[in-house]
């Protein structure tokens, strides 16, 4: 005799065609971005960590206030077991675009040319491939440097600026207004000499040392070079950001996107299994009827198991091909859009395929079993006679006297409880994946006004050499950088600034301060959280002398992390002459020579952060809000069209009565609205707590502070596009209520 069963099977996913193929196309679409996302970053992974033998990566480097003579090489080579290379390079102004010009690489640090070529003759110029995207540069257009105009040649990476830091102690790297680049020998001698920084590159000889005899040989060439030269940096290897920040990113975000994935196929499985469910208690009599004639619970378990596992192993193989193809091929483009990565190779990776097929098939069929299992233990008499009450006697809830639509829509609500939870929980989730997307750009935005706000001045320079101008304005102030250790082991960098007691650009009143009491900037407190009284010690970044002070206030300053004090006490402390400064705050540009002048800091240097960030992940918030809106309308659109289709009977009866369409609508569509409703009010706060939360971890782990502060009307906008996202969806309901026959309980009479 022939199963039955297995002609029900190509009608059940007739009858509900378009509910399995938008689950079906939700799932491959998302398998496909991940599948995508793991894909091009393994291989992104693979890539940048076969860089360093590829293209010799340096083990460190250090910069020195003159070239190094021969005899003090040899001795450092020999005594530290190190081979030294020159890296010479210049900067020049081209606008407000700084150019690192380096000479044309061949023994260390090499160069991957993404397109054309290196330069090969005087007037050609090879600069960063991201910084050319952000600048709109291509091969064949002209930059002029130093009044010589050069052509460029060639699109690259330089392997040892995989992100575009301009220093170590940068809070974040700056692709739009910095750039690298290479030249000839010949055109680089050519260069004027006023930025010339005499940059050397060390490797180990033995290649075998471990990371702690690597860290220990870092130390002792540190101190070697403490002893004999005027070191100005110094960068191991594996504390350089310009060489590690991608690479520590693109390995940090795999356990997110996975975390996503799991999240959209568990509540994926129970969509699955909340629709089965709901066509079991539909054809609970044939299904009593079956299992009275021999059919057993596992037949029939399988029977409702194989339309979820056919669409989901399907969906993922799909989702799988996409990604190797089209998706990977977009999330490639999104890190080439933040960092300055080398060619590279797409590789099979079984971890990708593990994670994205065999893990959510997993999941799905778990779930699936579990709950069948739970609901077919029922005997066979209760299936016929629709009895499919789990605990007998069950009371109804006594509710209150209301009005009779106000009674009916929360008895709705109450039968249908398990739905709504889901609903509940996955409008949480894409509310806090909305936020995310929402959030960012309005906090980067209020973190670059919050800065221009409060810029002490138009211009701060800090200079190599004392240089006395005249100026009324410009005002003398000394400055340093002192470490804090971090719970991480990692170092934050701070800068200390040395006032005059009557600053006219800073309103900080030293006057009355203990010896050993400071201000410090708010993002000091907020970070660390710390308050008024509390005791932070700093340190010398090359040296073991140690600072301890007491916080006295904190002063508005977000663009760094920063200590003040007067500046007799900054000398007395730093062991610096009566009438050391180290630079001006003005708010007029000064006339001084460039040779003289270090850094010249205005409000586009202070917005760094913002702008990079903007730039760099102005792709994958689109994509967040993209995705986190159509997983919440297609989250309440299945979950509400079960919840009706479960209610058909019902809504049939309530036509026979004689209550019209818009009546019925109050009942059923504004029962999932309240539902809605009650879930986006929890689920805004909670999503706002939920990325404060997760902000400050991540925030923990840079350099830096950036606050968060979602705007009120974010959070406004979060509720009204779940409400409009729910009244498209309402009103599909409202046709479905329509097509409902009113012989549709005719039917049903037992």
């Amino acid at each position: 005799m022939k199963n039955p069963l297995r002609k029900r099977l190509p009608r059940e996913l007739k009858d509900e065609f378009g509910k399995y193929l938008v689950i079906f196309l939700f799932m491959t679409l998302t398998i496909g971005l991940v599948s995508g996302f793991l894909v091009a970053g393994k291989s992104m992974v693979k890539t940048y960590n076969d860089s360093f033998e590829e293209y010799n990566i340096e083990d460190g480097h250090f910069i020195l206030n003159d070239e190094i003579t021969r005899t003090l090489q040899n001795k450092l080579e020999d005594e530290e077991d190190i081979t030294v290379y020159s890296l010479f390079y210049k900067e020049e102004e081209e606008g407000e675009h700084t150019y690192r010009i380096y000479k044309n690489r061949e023994d260390i640090d090499g160069v991957s040319v993404h397109k054309g070529r290196i330069p090969e003759k005087d007037g050609e110029i090879a600069i960063d491939r991201k910084f050319a995207d952000s600048a709109d540069l291509k091969v064949g257009d002209k930059v002029t440097l130093d009044k010589k105009e050069y052509e460029i040649t060639g699109l690259v990476a330089l392997s040892d600026y995989s992100a575009l830091f301009r220093s170590n102690t940068d809070l974040m790297f700056d692709a739009q207004n910095f750039t690298v680049a290479v030249v000839t020998p010949e055109a680089f001698n050519r260069i004027s000499d006023n930025n010339l920084k005499y940059c050397y590159a060390w490797k180990y000889d033995n290649t075998s040392l471990t990371d702690k005899e690597k860290k220990d040989k870092s130390d002792d060439i540190k101190t070697f070079l403490a002893k004999n030269a005027l070191m100005t940096d110094f960068v191991p290897e594996p504390d350089n950001q310009a060489i590690h920040f991608a690479g520590d990113d693109m390995g940090s975000d795999t356990a997110m996107v996975m975390v996503l994935l799991y999240i959209v196929i568990i509540i994926m499985a129970f969509i699955f299994a909340v629709t089965s469910i709901s066509t079991i208690e539909k054809e609970s009599t044939v299904i009593g009827t079956l299992r009275a004639s021999g059919y057993t619970r596992k037949e029939l378990v399988i029977h409702y198991m194989e339309l979820p596992m056919i669409i989901m192993f399907i969906g993922a193989i799909i989702g799988n091909i996409l990604g190797y193809t089209i998706f990977k091929d977009i999330v490639a483009a999104i890190y080439y859009n933040s960092y300055s990565l080398t060619v590279y190779t797409t590789i099979w990776s079984p971890y990708a395929f593990v994670m994205t097929t065999i893990i959510p098939c997993v999941l799905m069929f778990v779930i699936n079993l579990f709950m069948l299992t739970k609901m077919l233990k029922l005997s066979p008499l209760k299936f016929i006679r629709r009895d499919l009450k789990k605990r007998k006697n069950r009371k109804a809830v006594k509710l209150p006297e209301w009005k009779f639509f106000t009674r009916f829509r929360t008895r709705i609500i109450f039968q249908n409880i398990s739905s709504y939870i889901i609903m509940l929980i996955g409008i949480a989730f894409s509310s806090i994946m909305l936020l995310f997307g929402l959030v960012m750009q309005p906090v980067l935005n209020d973190y670059k006004k919050t800065i221009i706000d409060n810029m002490p001045c138009k211009y701060q320079y800090i200079l190599k050499m004392p240089v006395e101008i005249k100026d009324n304005e410009a005002e003398k102030y000394a400055i340093t950088k002192l470490e804090m250790q971090r719970d991480n082991g990692l170092n934050d960098e701070f800068t200390v600034y040395g006032l005059n007691e009557d600053s006219q650009y800073f309103d900080i009143d030293f006057s009355g301060l203990k010896d050993n009491e400071i201000y410090v900037s708010d993002g000091v407190l907020d970070k660390y959280r710390l308050k008024n009284g509390d005791t932070i010690t700093l340190k010398e970044k090359y040296e073991d002398k140690e600072y301890t002070y007491k916080i006295a206030g904190s002063y508005v300053y977000p663009s760094s992390l920063a200590v003040f004090m007067d500046i007799d006490r900054f000398r007395d402390d730093f062991d610096k002459q009566d009438t050391y400064y180290s630079g001006y705050f003005t708010d007029n540009e000064l006339d001084i020579d460039e040779k003289y002048v270090a850094t010249k800091l205005t409000q586009n240097d202070m917005t760094i952060v913002a702008d990079q960030l903007t730039d760099s992940m102005g792709r994958m918030f689109y994509i967040w809000l993209v995705f986190a809106v159509a997983l919440y309308m297609l989250m309440v659109y299945l979950l509400s069209k079960i919840i009706l289709e479960k209610n058909s009977n019902a809504i049939s009866i309530v036509k026979i009565l004689g209550y019209k369409g818009n009546e019925i609508m109050r009942l059923y569509v504004a029962a999932t609205a309240i539902v809605v409703f009650i879930s986006l009010v929890i689920s805004v706060p909670l999503s706002d707590f939920t990325i404060g939360f997760l902000w400050r971890a991540i925030m923990g782990t840079y350099p830096g502070w950036l606050a968060y502060k979602a705007p009120s009307y974010v959070l406004v906008e979060m509720f009204v596009i779940g409400v409009a996202a729910y009244s498209i969806i309402g009103a599909l309901q409202y046709k479905k209520i329509r097509k409902i026959p009113m012989d549709e309980a005719l039917k049903n009479v037992e």
